[in-house]
């Protein structure tokens, strides 16, 4: 019992930010609650793991621990707000590596497909081509093999593209509810406990 109500703290605190501030904007038509609520479904619906599918709803909470309580955003002024390493830091607290690393490279996804697909590059949303520049831009020859090596450089990738599809406006998807056992059978707590089991 002590065991789940830990877990419930755990993925209520997770979500917080999603209340707090998924109302908002960042350049895109959709909301920041509707955009993780579309990436994870997506990712459910192309059968990716548990690990993966949370990844896709949380991918972005960076960008919801960064909003002042004016509502102003790092990237609104122009500044990179890091959004992924700080959401897979505080992301971190919570969950493993699965969830996390995927979370925390996202962002090198974009810039590895905006640099090796030109058809990507072409069908990115003006504010997710705005955000690549803020995020380093395209990736020279060395860092695109450098990200390829990494052990996690197809869960990013197939992260990344939960993401692009997650922008669509007056799409009805499962809300929260639908993914909180999901969350509570992830967090660490749980994990730990099945790992000694």
């Amino acid at each position: 019992m002590r065991l789940r109500t830990l877990a419930r703290k755990a993925v209520d605190s997770v979500w917080r930010p999603f209340e707090d501030y998924g109302q908002l904007h960042l350049g895109e038509d959709i909301t920041q609650r509707a955009h993780a609520l579309q990436c994870a479904w997506f990712a459910s619906e192309d059968n990716a793991p548990g690990h993966l599918v949370i990844a896709a709803l949380l991918h972005d909470i960076g960008h919801l621990l960064t909003w002042d309580e004016t509502g102003a955003h790092p990237e609104e002024k122009g500044l990179n707000g890091y959004h992924e390493k700080n959401g897979a830091t505080f992301l971190g607290r919570f969950f493993a590596d699965d969830i996390t690393k995927p979370v925390r490279l996202h962002v090198a996804a974009k810039r590895y497909l905006a640099s090796t697909d030109a058809e990507y590059r072409t069908g990115l949303s003006q504010a997710s081509l705005q955000s690549l520049e803020l995020q380093g831009g395209l990736m020279d020859d060395s860092t695109c093999r450098a990200f390829e090596a990494s052990p996690w450089f197809t869960d990013a990738l197939r992260l990344r593209k939960y993401d692009e599809l997650g922008k669509q406006l007056g799409l009805s998807v499962p809300d929260i509810d639908h993914y909180y056992e999901l969350l509570i059978q992830h967090t660490r707590v749980v994990q730990e406990r099945v790992s000694h089991v």
